[in-house]
């Protein structure tokens, strides 16, 4: 919006040519978002908590429940991420150029799988019984659909980003990192390749999701290294110097991711330990889906695995939980999955749990950016 009704007064006034930049947009975007989410936080939750959408504490592991009673978790508002969703949204329709079509698909995206976090969340709220297990009430969505919901959420943004963006030379190329030779992808092995790193993506946050701050100061460091693969992928320059697909219009990708960074660093400041509120469903799917649908963007898949690989160990340690479980007689690997409460029952405090995963993804972003040389 600014660009379309501020860069044309630089043609008169000279000061305005500055909207030009995409670095300026970007920063601004990302200011914008931060501080919409601190102007409204407030208002929300207390309209959460007046709606009664407040987290219930209850699990199916007795010391589970214990430590989240013990950590006054208990009647805290949830669906807080909606407050990032619609900040991004705010600051993205502001700063960035919607004459991009690729900002255009990732803001679909996150709207669309936050929609469906948000109905998520509203079938756990309602208390609706649960007919495969006398009572109790339900936890969300079935999985099957929630599955499928997540797949042609998926399927269509990855389509559609298709249909944009393969004219492009080399965009639709996968690189493997120390292999010489690229994988050229048909339409049909795209689409699927780029629905199962939406839904992996989105997925993996929803489940890294469960203390205070968690995803969203892991999400918030990998928005910052994509975002910067994002802008160097946009600049023909750069991405030759480092070997990257040239992908035209990649930066402003940027733009869009760092109003979401700006966004999720504002919610962060409601959601750190102790938790104002908490980002459910609504936040988790749809910071997932935006990660997914960026990094397919600009072609940086490799990337999100390595940055965020936080997010992929969390949902690897549910895998493998439920496959030792069933494959060894009952068997556990953690003692509780996902692995973030497996250290909480070996004794870690929260903040310590939360910390170490920080640092974490921030090394690992770090040897992202390293390994972009490599690839």
């Amino acid at each position: 919006m600014v660009h379309r009704f501020l860069l044309p007064l630089g043609e008169h006034i000279g000061s305005f040519a500055v909207f030009s930049s995409v670095s300026l947009r970007a920063a601004c975007a990302a200011l914008t978002a931060f501080l919409v989410c601190l102007v409204i936080g407030s208002g929300v939750i207390q309209r959460l908590r007046m709606l009664a959408w407040r987290e219930k504490t209850w699990t199916e592991s007795e010391k589970l429940t214990e430590l989240n009673l013990r950590a006054g978790k208990e009647g805290t508002p949830t669906m807080g991420g909606m407050l990032f969703v619609l900040a991004t949204a705010c600051a993205a329709l502001l700063w960035a150029r919607l004459d991009n079509r690729m900002v255009v698909i990732c803001l679909w995206t996150m709207l669309a799988f936050g929609v469906l976090g948000g109905w998520d969340d509203r079938i756990k709220l309602m208390g609706i019984p649960d007919p495969a297990r006398p009572g109790k009430t339900l936890r969300g969505m079935r999985m099957l659909p929630k599955l499928v919901a997540q797949a042609l959420i998926g399927g269509f943004a990855v389509t559609w980003a298709w249909i944009e963006m393969h004219g492009t030379a080399g965009w639709t190329q996968f690189r493997m990192p120390f292999l010489p030779e690229e994988i050229l992808f048909a339409a049909p092995v795209f689409i699927v390749f780029g629905t199962m790193v939406m839904v992996a993506t989105s997925n993996s946050v929803n489940l890294t999701d469960g203390l205070d701050g968690l995803a969203a100061g892991c999400g918030a460091i990998v928005i910052i290294t994509l975002g910067t693969m994002a802008f160097i992928a946009g600049r023909s320059g750069l991405a030759a110097s480092l070997g990257q697909v040239f992908v035209p219009g990649g930066d402003e990708v940027a733009v869009f991711l760092a109003a979401l960074g700006g966004g999720v660093c504002g919610f962060l400041w409601w959601n750190c330990n102790p938790a104002k509120v908490f980002m459910g469903n609504t936040g988790s799917l749809a910071l997932g889906g935006a990660l997914g649908i960026s990094a397919v963007c600009v072609r940086q898949e490799i990337l999100l695995i390595v940055a965020g690989f936080a997010f992929v160990w969390e949902a690897l340690s549910v895998i493998l939980q439920i496959a030792s479980f069933r494959l060894r007689g009952g068997k556990r690997i953690f003692r509780c999955a996902p692995f973030h409460h497996h250290l909480q029952f070996m004794g870690w405090p929260e903040s310590r749990v939360v910390m170490s995963f920080w640092i974490g993804t921030v090394v690992l972003s770090v040897v992202a950016l390293g390994m972009q040389r490599v690839l």
